[in-house]
C-alpha cells in the first residue's frame, strides 16, 4: 500500500487512506500546468509514471517510453480497480487528467478503469475557497454511474491534486453508497502550503460526512 497521507492534516471523512507522490511546488506545479492550460499531455505520462515509482512496489522502465514494472504479485493487488475523478459539468469536453492519470497507472498495474462517477450538478472551482465552502460545494456532488464496475471492490481513487481532501472524500462517499468495499486516493501531488491555511475542524467533517450534531 503506499504511504498515506496524515488524516490530521487533511479533511477526509470517506476515503479508507490518501496518498500523493510529490508537493504542488517547483518543477511539479509547471508541469501539472502545462498539462492543464497548454495541453501538454505528454507531461502527464512522465508525471504518472514518476508517481507510480514512489507509490508502488514498481522498478523502473528500462527505456524511455516504456512502462515501469509491478513488483508485486498481480492476484494480491490491494485494489481490484481504479477510477478517476470526473470533471466538473460543462468541462466534460476538455483535457481530463485524472483519467488520463488513471489510465496510465491501469497499464502499469494491470487493473480495469472505470468512470464510474459522474457529478450531480454544477460545482465552483475550489480555488479560493475555504474549509467549509470547499466541503460544501463538493458534498454530494457526485454519483456512481457504473454500479457493476465498482459494486463488492476495492477501489483506486485517483485525482491530480489533493488538497483540503474535500474532492476525493465526497467521490470516495459516492462510490461507498455504490457499493464499493474500500475506497483509497492517491494524487500526483498535495498543496502542502494551502493546507497550512486551512482549520483542522472535526464539526466541518463531520457534518459533510452527512451526519447531524
Amino acid at each position: 500500500m503506499p504511504p498515506r497521507l496524515p488524516a490530521t492534516e487533511h479533511c477526509f471523512y470517506a476515503v479508507a487512506g490518501a496518498a500523493s507522490a510529490y508537493y504542488y511546488a517547483g518543477e511539479i506545479r509547471q508541469a501539472i500546468l502545462r498539462c492543464k492550460l497548454h495541453g501538454q499531455i505528454w507531461y502527464i505520462r512522465e508525471l504518472t509514471d514518476l508517481a507510480a515509482l514512489r507509490l508502488f512496489p514498481l522498478e523502473p522502465a528500462e527505456k524511455t517510453g516504456r512502462l515501469p514494472v509491478y513488483l508485486g504479485v498481480p492476484t494480491l493487488q490491494p485494489f481490484d480497480c481504479i477510477v478517476p475523478v470526473p470533471p466538473r459539468l460543462g468541462e466534460e469536453k476538455g483535457l481530463r487528467i485524472p483519467e488520463q492519470i488513471a489510465r496510465r497507472l491501469g497499464k502499469i498495474l494491470g487493473l480495469p478503469v472505470s468512470r464510474a462517477l459522474r457529478p450531480t450538478r454544477k460545482m465552483e472551482p475550489q480555488k479560493g475557497l475555504d474549509l467549509a465552502d470547499r466541503l460544501r460545494n463538493r458534498k454530494k456532488g457526485y454519483v456512481v454511474c457504473d454500479y457493476p464496475a465498482i459494486a463488492g471492490r476495492r477501489v483506486l481513487l485517483v485525482d491530480d491534486i489533493i488538497t483540503s481532501g474535500a474532492t476525493v472524500s465526497a467521490c470516495a462517499k459516492a462510490l461507498y453508497d455504490g457499493g464499493a468495499a474500500d475506497v483509497f486516493a492517491v494524487s500526483l501531488a498535495v498543496e502542502e502550503d494551502r493546507l497550512s491555511a486551512l482549520p483542522n475542524n472535526k464539526e466541518i467533517r463531520y457534518e459533510a460526512a452527512g451526519h447531524r450534531h
